[in-house]
């Protein structure tokens, strides 16, 4: 099970990277999250899972104010000086646990997380929290990258993901995740999702563990040349290993 202690360790170590990290920095990612988001002057946002304030940036020009809210120190830090560069002075960032939101009922008129859930072993706990703290007719939008429907495929993928991040505990399928959005108490309202064409040697830059990368490489590669592509399309041409990320992104109304 992930603990808090190994999502700080992992991402104390990943800050870096992660902020300047292509997939994280995508304009044309970013647009999909912000137009479900649909932020204006009137409205205070919450992002849960902040990492180095990517988000929360692209957000508050548009935004009342922005809440950015990380387990790990070092991506508040590194949120801070992000939008303290950019000028931007109405957003904030505090420590605290998504399961358990320092915030109270309705507090935020949207509520949005980006590549967190897969790193949470109770991911309706989140989910709830979110639910909670968005008022009534409220967004609350998620984005993550997500695993096959077929369980076998599911399970090799995400091993493959926890030997390159361990804080990673389980990415969901796209029924999964809405079910549990659903069973927060939450009105999906849409569905969309992309796949994003991934390289091996960019995957494992952004964990900042060099030394996780040769014997990663060596079982992807084996599984690519037995054509066990764990429903991410897994391929290797001798010199590269390829493959797909599936990223999925549900916005969800509170009804009540």
């Amino acid at each position: 099970m992930t603990s808090p202690s190994r999502i700080q360790s992992e991402f104390t170590r990943q800050a870096e990277t992660l902020s300047t990290a292509a997939v994280f920095t995508d304009a044309d990612v970013l647009a999909r999250i912000l137009a479900e988001v649909a932020p204006r002057k009137d409205m205070a946002i919450l992002d849960v899972g902040c990492g180095p304030g990517i988000l929360a940036a692209a957000l508050a020009p548009l935004a009342g104010e922005v809440v950015g809210l990380d387990v790990t120190p070092k991506m508040v830090e590194l949120a801070r000086e992000r939008c303290r560069k950019a000028g931007l002075d109405n957003a904030r960032f505090e420590l605290g646990q998504a399961e358990a939101l320092p915030f109270a009922d309705g507090a935020f008129a949207a509520v949005v997380t980006r590549a967190t859930l897969h790193h949470f072993p109770e991911p309706h706990k989140v989910l709830r929290e979110m639910a909670r703290v968005v008022r009534p007719g409220g967004r609350a939008v998620v984005a993550d990258v997500i695993s096959s429907e077929d369980a076998e495929e599911a399970a090799l993928h995400n091993a493959l993901e926890v030997l390159r991040d361990p804080s990673h505990t389980r990415m969901l399928s796209a029924s999964e995740l809405q079910r549990e959005i659903q069973a927060a108490g939450l009105r999906v309202v849409a569905v969309s999702s992309w796949d994003m064409a991934r390289g091996f040697d960019e995957w494992i830059r952004i964990t900042n563990a060099p030394e996780r990368a040769a014997p990663l490489r060596t079982v992807m590669r084996a599984l690519a040349k037995a054509g066990a592509h764990a429903g991410i399309g897994l391929t290797e041409d001798g010199a590269t290993v390829r493959f797909i990320h599936r990223w999925c992104l549900v916005t969800a109304e509170r009804t009540g």
